[in-house]
């Protein structure tokens, strides 16, 4: 069992709490609403009591002309691709359209949405084959999703994106089983929608080792985050191979 105070510690509390949380407010309001929606991280908790606007909290905005890519576009803006994309909840290898409006990252958000560019620690995928995602990450305050869904495709096998420590595993609605492991750094991964977890709690798993089975309606849940910093799996997983 993780120590409380530990970021896996926090990373599961934070589950509970929110679930209780929500849960409760929902009854006293008369609204259902599905825990899928939200995040598994606290991190949607203080978007909703954002700090007064100010210098370092502004952003500015571009629109996209004919010919721009997420290349030009970030050297244009001395931002880097990576952090310009993943403010849109995008990312770079998806298609920009004449017109559309960008945000634009300030000095704030580029280093805290680039971080991942400096890890050292490599990620493979979390499935056997590699399936289409099916609900991307997210940090847009409207829609916020702090990991990726994969589409349930041929592959059932999860096993693990990196050799780790596995520090917690639970049952959550909305999440099936899932599975915390530990990796250096400070970084951690969460695969969820496990029909069956065939790992335990303090075990060391190498990359690839078998994590447990898919449920048969629902695809992977993956995410990662270094400490209580949530990252996008998709940029870290490009990074890696398999």
């Amino acid at each position: 069992m993780e120590k409380a105070g530990s970021p896996a510690f926090f990373i599961a509390l934070s589950l509970f709490l929110v679930d209780t949380c929500l849960r409760e407010f929902m009854r006293n309001h008369g609204i259902i609403l599905s825990l899928g929606l939200f995040l598994l991280f606290s991190p949607l908790l203080s978007k909703q009591n954002p700090k007064p606007k100010g210098k370092e909290n502004q952003t500015t905005t571009y629109r996209v002309t004919k010919g721009d890519s997420w290349y030009g576009i970030a050297r244009k803006m001395k931002v880097s691709p990576e952090s310009l994309a993943k403010l849109n909840g995008r990312t770079i290898h998806e298609n920009l359209y004449e017109n559309e409006k960008l945000r634009i990252p300030n000095g704030n958000e580029s280093k805290s949405l680039t971080q991942e560019t400096k890890l050292t620690e490599r990620f493979l995928f979390p499935l056997t084959q590699r399936e289409k995602v099916q609900k991307k990450f997210s940090e847009l305050t409207y829609d916020p999703y702090k990991g990726v869904q994969f589409k349930r495709g041929n592959s059932s096998l999860v096993r693990a994106s990196a050799g780790g420590k596995v520090v917690h595993v639970d049952y959550m609605d909305g999440y099936e089983n899932f599975v915390i492991l530990e990796h250096s750094n400070g970084l951690y991964s969460v695969y969820g929608n496990l029909e069956r977890i065939q790992v335990t709690e303090g075990q060391q798993v190498n990359a690839k080792d078998r994590l447990g089975i898919l449920a048969k309606d629902k695809g992977l849940y993956f995410q990662i985050n270094q400490n209580k910093t949530i990252l996008n799996p998709e940029f870290i997983l490009e990074r890696g191979a398999e």
